[in-house]
Parts: structure tokens; C-alpha cells; sequence
């Protein structure tokens, strides 16, 4: 049944009204996304929901992932994947859960094959970068191009390898805990355009962030 809606997915009217979803991009029911979001080419989505103006490049397949605002990932990142148990005797899916090839030895099991998956606003993820489930991804964090995202990474961190480690900050921690009061990724365009210095500046910090936001 889900392949039915993709294949609908395919043919919807949100790929003529919408300004950047790609015709080769394809999503299930129970995925949303707006009409200020970006889905490249062959971008797909199972269960998940993409923010305002946060941009998905080509060929990203997102399972059930929950992304924020201002977000941008780079082509062919990975969220979310399968688990199997490794505690049976197989770790087929021939022996717990229906399938194309062959069902006889069935009997479903209570597993979670697919955790959740949270990513915050103003995050950058690199090129084919894999994110496994379960993890939260915070506010204003950089993931490095072909990482593999086993934990939670902390709000405006850089992290990168296999698997991924802090390499540091992008900012000092009293900047951090102001940007995440300020919330800025919430604004109406309005509020944006009357803080449009801020996000032109080339240096933040907490002396800066004082000079375009009252506490």
C-alpha cells in the first residue's frame, strides 16, 4: 500500500504549486512538508515532516524523521535505517515480519524497526551522511559529509567521522544559550527583515546578538 502512495506522490498538485519540490521527489501519506520547503530529485519520505525553508537535496531518503526550520541537507544523506534484532536466533525478517519473499515462518514479535528520528532547525548535514534512528540532531548543529550519526549530537555543535565525534562549537556556550532563547528560525518574514543585519553579520557572538535582540 505505501508504494501506492508514492506512486500518487508522484502526479500530486503540490509539484505544480509548490515552487521547489521536484517532480522526481516522492513522499507517503503520512509525511508533510511546506510550501516554502525544498525536496530535490529522487528525495524521498516515509513518515517524516520537513519544516520552513529548510532545503533536502537530491537523492536524501528520510524515514521517519522530523526536521525543523532553516535546515539545509547536502545530496544522498541517509535518515534513519532498519534495525534488526540480534537477540533471536535470526536476524531475518523471514521469521517476525510479513514480506515479499516468503512468509510461511512468520510470527511477528514486538520490535521497533524504525526509531524516530529529530533534527532541529538551522542544521547543515553533508554529502552522504548516515543518520541512525533514534538520534536528535539539535538546533544549529553541522554534521560533516559521510558521517555516520550513531548519538545525540548537542545544539550548534560540528561533528564528523565514523562514527561522529565533536570536533567543537560554532560558537561559546553563552552565545549558544542565548541563539537558543532567541529562537530566531520562528520568526515571521517580517521579524526577519527587521533582524536582516543579523544574519549578514560575519562574527557572532554575544556582544552581537545584544546589538539586534533585546533580552
Amino acid at each position: 500500500m505505501r508504494y501506492l502512495y508514492y506512486i500518487a506522490s508522484i502526479f500530486s498538485y503540490k509539484k505544480l504549486f509548490y515552487k521547489d519540490i521536484s517532480f522526481l521527489s516522492y513522499w507517503d501519506k503520512d509525511s508533510t512538508f511546506t510550501n516554502v520547503s525544498k525536496l530535490g530529485p529522487f528525495v524521498r519520505l516515509l513518515k517524516s515532516n520537513i519544516g520552513k525553508y529548510t532545503r533536502v537535496s537530491k537523492g536524501c531518503s528520510l524515514l521517519y524523521t522530523t526536521v525543523g526550520n532553516f535546515s539545509s541537507f547536502a545530496d544522498n544523506v541517509q535518515f534513519g535505517a532498519g534495525r534488526h534484532p540480534i537477540t533471536h536466533g535470526s536476524t531475518s525478517q523471514l521469521f517476525y515480519n510479513r514480506n515479499s519473499l516468503f512468509n510461511k515462518w512468520v510470527k511477528p514479535i514486538k520490535y521497533e524497526q524504525n526509531r524516530p528520528i529529530k533534527v532541529g532547525n538551522d542544521v547543515w548535514i553533508g554529502s552522504k551522511s548516515l543518520i541512525m534512528g533514534g538520534v536528535t540532531i539539535g538546533d544549529g548543529a553541522v554534521v560533516g559529509s559521510r558521517s555516520l550519526v550513531t548519538k545525540n549530537v548537542p545544539p550548534y555543535a560540528i561533528v564528523g567521522g565514523v562514527p561522529a565525534k565533536i570536533i567543537k562549537y560554532r560558537f561559546d556556550q553563552e552565545t549558544i544559550k542565548r541563539l537558543l532563547e532567541i529562537k530566531w528560525w520562528n520568526f515571521t518574514e517580517n521579524e526577519i527583515d527587521e533582524h536582516i543585519g543579523f544574519f549578514r553579520e560575519s562574527k557572532i557572538d554575544i556582544n552581537t546578538l545584544n546589538k539586534y535582540f533585546r533580552e
